[in-house]
């Protein structure tokens, strides 16, 4: 079976919420192609965790028709099954890291000589980790060996059988007039269009002022009687919806779509008065807009448009042009040339234009060291960051997070 990116989608979405344990796709070059995070790993545990899926990537294709367990030092399990992929190398799904047993924390200590806020950390990761039985893991594990095989099923909705009164009153509902409305929900769908338009132009100024002709159009307390804060919320909420929509029309990469929208969306839910609503909702016309001028590649080439996603989603790794190349299946060569003939910049000149994008967001959140961000972004050496950081922003992180 050819294995196509939504259907790798559909495979490691379905293992994850079935399990709430991390789920991973990797590549045939052992790096993350799709991930799908239930635990947040410490820090200190990231690079053992890297090689052990490499480790894991490479033996499940060795062993294609075999599910793969390893158990590190620190207690953690995986299991990895290879997918096979038509005239293609083996790609691999490794799902963890969840407990056997609980591990002797104690004992961890002292062989790592951990200081005392590594070993808090460290015990409150082991919390929250999943404990399995043997017999779930061979489960797991049954499952896994079936990947190949995996197709998303049709549910059919049943739905109960309805009182004969009740049902024609709601046909009848459904077939009143709502001539009344005709020419607002005409209007509606105008202001729509224009507000999609100042979006996929990045014109936040533009927007502010289709945004002064919504004010009475999107009113829906007819639907929420004496609930003025539900009624609006509702509103910010189809309102964050369309806003993705024009900035996905914009160019902009599902990755950063996918950001800015769960992080209104959970701002939307922490709101509970109409004065923070409508803060939000100028912060969200802001927020969009600053994206589509950031992100936006619609006016690149389906080549360019891959390798920029790439680089991206992997900004803060060191830089593998063959590996980019490999995912963009072309030469590298070609891919450096290109890139600069569309871009106007090269591949590690945007690399780092995106890391410092990232800083900046980071070093605004406030109570997070330089050397921290830094190292989040990608710098192994915080003096390089900061002299990259100040030729690229004008001045230093330190200088940038004050102000």
């Amino acid at each position: 079976m050819l294995m196509q990116p939504l259907h790798l989608s559909a495979i490691s979405m379905s293992i994850f919420h079935l399990t709430d344990i991390n789920t991973v796709i990797l590549n045939h070059h052992g790096a993350a192609s799709l991930q799908h995070e239930h635990d947040h790993l410490p820090d200190f545990l990231k690079e053992g965790q890297l090689a052990n899926l490499r480790s894991l990537g490479a033996q499940a294709a060795k062993q294609s028709d075999t599910v793969c367990k390893l158990t590190n030092e620190w207690g953690l399990t995986y299991l990895a099954k290879a997918l096979h992929q038509e005239g293609e190398p083996a790609i691999c799904l490794v799902v963890g890291p969840f407990l056997l047993q609980v591990p002797d924390v104690n004992q961890l200590h002292a062989t790592y000589r951990m200081d005392q806020p590594k070993r808090i950390e460290l015990e409150a990761f082991y919390r929250g980790l999943k404990l399995i039985s043997l017999a779930k893991v061979q489960s797991l594990a049954n499952i896994l060996a079936n990947l190949d095989s995996f197709a998303q099923a049709r549910i059919q909705e049943l739905a109960p059988e309805q009182h004969p009164e009740a049902a024609l009153q709601e046909h009848q509902l459904l077939l009143q007039p709502d001539e009344e409305y005709i020419d607002l929900i005409d209007l509606r769908y105008q202001i729509e269009q224009e507000m999609m338009r100042a979006v996929q132009h990045g014109d936040a100024e533009q927007l502010q002022q289709v945004r002064a002709k919504m004010r009475n159009l999107y009113d829906f307390s007819d639907r929420f009687p004496n609930q003025p804060v539900r009624a609006l919320r509702n509103a910010i909420i189809i309102l964050n919806t369309l806003l993705r929509i024009a900035a996905r029309n914009a160019g902009v990469q599902p990755f950063y779509l996918h950001q800015i929208s769960e992080k209104f969306a959970k701002r939307i839910e922490r709101s509970d008065t109409i004065e923070s609503l409508n803060k939000l909702m100028t912060s969200m016309f802001n927020d969009y807009c600053s994206l589509v001028r950031s992100q936006a590649v619609n006016g690149f080439s389906p080549l360019i448009r891959k390798a920029v996603q790439y680089v991206s989603l992997h900004s803060n790794k060191l830089l593998n042009l063959e590996e980019l190349a490999d995912a963009c299946r072309v030469h590298p060569a070609h891919l450096s040339r290109q890139f600069k003939k569309e871009t106007g910049s090269t591949i590690t000149d945007f690399q780092q234009h995106v890391r410092i994008k990232e800083a900046k967001y980071l070093l605004k959140q406030g109570g997070i060291p330089v050397k921290a961000v830094a190292e989040k972004v990608g710098f192994d050496d915080a003096g390089y960051f900061a002299r990259v950081f100040k030729k690229l922003a004008g001045m230093t992180p330190s200088e940038f997070q004050k102000s």
